[in-house]
């Protein structure tokens, strides 16, 4: 399988070992680690305005969520997490995996795949501020240690609305509008 630019191809590589995909009918990304590179690996964050479901096509993931870890594969089913439900993946180390997610809105995977797409254009991912820029548009919020979450939402706010445009960081895709209450659906910038 070749790889491309993440904003133009539906395939490209996360991490050496680690790909994501974009699948049609329904519209979803499908995230495979060879077990041969990097293992996958999702940091603890959280979003306000989407839920999220994740189905493991082959292999296993430790999901944690608000703290209760758990470990899922194939024969679980659907995992699903809520809004503001802190979450964090993880696969194995040395084991194949692959893993699906969706938003439970079309409209929000769509936005949801347009996130992924920014997330991992090239050099996003060495910019701190960049990255908040992204979390921003992307309904995205890291978690602080010592529990500060009154905290994250103003952070992402400050950092990726104010601070990284005004030194001319650009999202790869400017359709990155991933919360309706913060970007209405029947408005256009």
């Amino acid at each position: 399988m070749s790889f491309g630019d993440s904003l133009v191809s539906d395939s490209w590589e996360v991490a050496n070992g680690v790909s994501m995909s974009i699948l049609q009918n329904p519209v979803r990304t499908r995230v495979h680690a060879t077990g041969k590179g990097e293992h996958f690996s999702v940091p603890p964050h959280w979003h306000i305005a989407h839920d999220e479901r994740h189905v493991i096509i082959k292999g296993r993931i430790k999901i944690t969520q608000d703290g209760v870890t758990r470990i899922i594969g194939p024969e679980d089913g659907v995992s699903f997490t809520g809004r503001r439900v802190v979450h964090s993946i993880e696969g194995f180390p040395g084991e194949e995996l692959i893993i699906e997610e969706t938003s439970t809105e079309t409209e929000l995977t769509e936005q949801k795949i347009l996130l992924f797409r920014s997330m991992f254009h090239d050099g996003i991912l060495q910019s701190p501020l960049a990255i908040m820029q992204v979390f921003y548009y992307g309904d995205s919020y890291p978690v602080f240690a010592f529990g500060f979450r009154w905290l994250e939402v103003p952070v992402v706010i400050i950092l990726g609305r104010w601070v990284a445009p005004s030194l001319g960081y650009k999202l790869p895709d400017s359709r990155l509008r991933l919360d309706p209450v913060r970007f209405p659906r029947d408005k256009k910038d």
